[in-house]
């Protein structure tokens, strides 16, 4: 369940491109409804020089701008800091509350043979990493809902707690969702593909609802429906994502080589979702305070 040590500030990682820019102003939507500050941050190499590059705070005055376009009335805090993008925000990700990036612009095959800062900050980031995606640009919270992958590991609890807390910030409804394919079952074969699988979804159905009771007591105001589909769960979510302002699943923080290997949800919809997508692993700190 969840825990009382909440990180503080949504930290978003601005690197001068059009995605870091809609990341920012969703972020800020989010920092809004939960009363916390946005820290806009420019990681830059090191130099020896002193003082900051005027270009780089060209780029931060620019994310701020956006921010300010989008919501009003949030604090903004802007920063420099120096080193490795994926290494400062992974240290920044021990105290924050969410860090926020734009998509990542590699494949998921160059990501296996190439550092992708997005894949690294999301498999070794000490809070929830939310990864903006959009087929139509920014857009504000909505109707939509919040998806969330269940699958009854620790990591899925972790991703659900997240969700919930988030549904509540958005005023979204929550469709939480599991996956199932025959072979995921206790018995399958030939004969398994005739056989009536109703009693086994409702059961499922069922499971996941006792499992996240104390949530649905915490968060009476989430509207919460429960689905089992029948599929791979990271071709259902992407499907999912079509229709959802943001997908949230857990993450085992898996290398991208290791996860091209035994399959990862996270790393696909990392590059192919249609809505944002909030990665949680399973020891990050818990979000049950939505302001």
């Amino acid at each position: 369940m969840g825990t009382a040590n909440v990180g503080h500030g949504i930290v978003v990682g601005i690197d001068g491109s059009d995605s870091a820019l809609d990341a920012a102003r969703w972020a800020a939507c989010v920092a809004r409804r939960l009363g916390e500050p946005i820290d806009l941050v420019h990681v830059h190499p090191p130099t020896s020089g002193d003082g900051t590059d005027p270009s780089e705070e060209a780029v931060l005055t620019a994310a701020e701008a956006a921010v300010r376009g989008a919501v009003d009335r949030v604090e903004v805090r802007r920063s420099t800091p120096s080193g490795k993008p994926d290494r400062v925000l992974t240290d920044l990700s021990r105290e924050a509350r969410m860090i926020v990036l734009g998509h990542t612009t590699t494949t998921e095959w160059e990501s296996m043979i190439r550092r992708s800062d997005v894949v690294s900050v999301a498999n070794h980031a000490e809070c929830p990493v939310v990864t903006w995606r959009s087929r139509d640009g920014f857009q504000p919270p909505d109707g939509r809902p919040v998806v969330v992958g269940v699958d009854g590991t620790e990591v899925s609890e972790s991703a659900v707690e997240h969700a919930f807390a988030t549904a509540v910030a958005l005023e979204a409804p929550l469709v939480a969702i599991h996956t199932w394919t025959e072979q995921s079952t206790l018995t399958y074969g030939e004969g398994s593909r005739f056989t009536d699988w109703t009693a086994y979804v409702e059961h499922r159905r069922e499971e996941m609802k006792s499992h996240t009771s104390g949530h649905t007591e915490r968060f009476p105001d989430v509207a919460v429906s429960y689905r089992v589909e029948r599929g791979k769960p990271d071709i259902v979510l992407l499907e999912e994502s079509k229709s959802a302002q943001l997908v949230v699943v857990g993450s085992h923080g898996r290398s991208p080589l290791a996860a091209a290997v035994v399959g990862s949800s996270s790393q696909g919809l990392i590059h192919h979702s249609c809505c944002p997508v909030m990665i949680c692993r399973a020891h990050h700190r818990s979000e049950t305070e939505a302001h």
